[in-house]
């Protein structure tokens, strides 16, 4: 049969099916025809989020997860204790953060969450980590909490905590902000170190302030046998893409 050549017009509804497009692939409701003329799947996008914050977790991923964004932050560290009035404690240094993109993932992977404690008076910041249980291995994703800061007495202040050290595991990694030293003249307390969370200042005499968000540390006291803040407890998000 001849064919006739159309130099101008406009198709009918419904003139040309499906079958009549000769596309490779299937055509379904989750498909659409691209410009090669196959029926393909549209990308898959985010999936889920979950926070882990009350304690360590044999985490399974959600089917069909191929990637993971991994969020970690560390815990805060404790303020010191004030002695005597007159001087400041110090307060607590706050924990290190890291991210991390996983991929390719395989959905029947299982991630081990570690979550560190809140560093004690002057002790060294506990660690928060996310390793590879089972199936797709990585290294591990490693975050140092702050370290507490330490008591004042009748002659001095107290020193701040040390912030938690710059990791190394993540795509993009923050050192903890260390906490501040007591000013011996306005007798004014410090707030804790931190990155992702801050605490509010404490009032101009009285016990530390906790920490207002994750990973934050504790705020420093002013006066007779007074305690620091608590630090932030530590977090871990886990971001999953289909």
């Amino acid at each position: 049969m001849a064919l006739t050549k159309v130099t101008s017009g406009v198709l009918a509804d419904d003139a040309v099916g499906v079958a009549g497009l000769s596309a490779t692939g299937t055509a379904s409701a989750s498909t659409f025809l691209r410009g090669d003329n196959a029926w393909a799947s549209a990308a898959a996008g985010f999936e889920k989020y979950t926070v882990v914050t009350s304690s360590d977790a044999t985490f399974a991923l959600q089917s069909g997860t191929t990637k993971l964004i991994i969020e970690v932050q560390a815990s805060g560290g404790i303020a010191g204790t004030s002695s005597s009035g007159g001087h400041t404690a110090g307060p607590g240094g706050g924990g290190a953060y890291a991210r991390k993109l996983l991929s390719p993932m395989v959905d029947t992977d299982t991630l081990n969450i570690t979550l560190g404690a809140a560093a004690g008076i002057a002790a060294s910041g506990t660690t928060t980590s996310v390793a590879s249980a089972s199936g797709t291995a990585f290294t591990t994703i490693t975050c140092v909490g702050g370290s507490g800061g330490t008591t004042s007495s009748g002659t001095y202040n107290g020193t701040g905590g040390a912030g938690g050290t710059l990791p190394t595991t993540g795509d993009f990694n923050v050192a903890g902000g260390s906490g501040g030293k007591g000013d011996n003249q306005k007798l004014s307390p410090v707030q804790g170190g931190a990155w992702l969370a801050r605490i509010n200042a404490m009032p101009s005499s009285g016990v530390g302030l906790p920490s207002t968000g994750y990973g934050g540390g504790g705020g420093s006291a002013e006066g007779t046998s007074l305690a620091g803040g608590a630090g932030g407890a530590a977090v871990v998000i886990v971001w999953e893409y289909k």
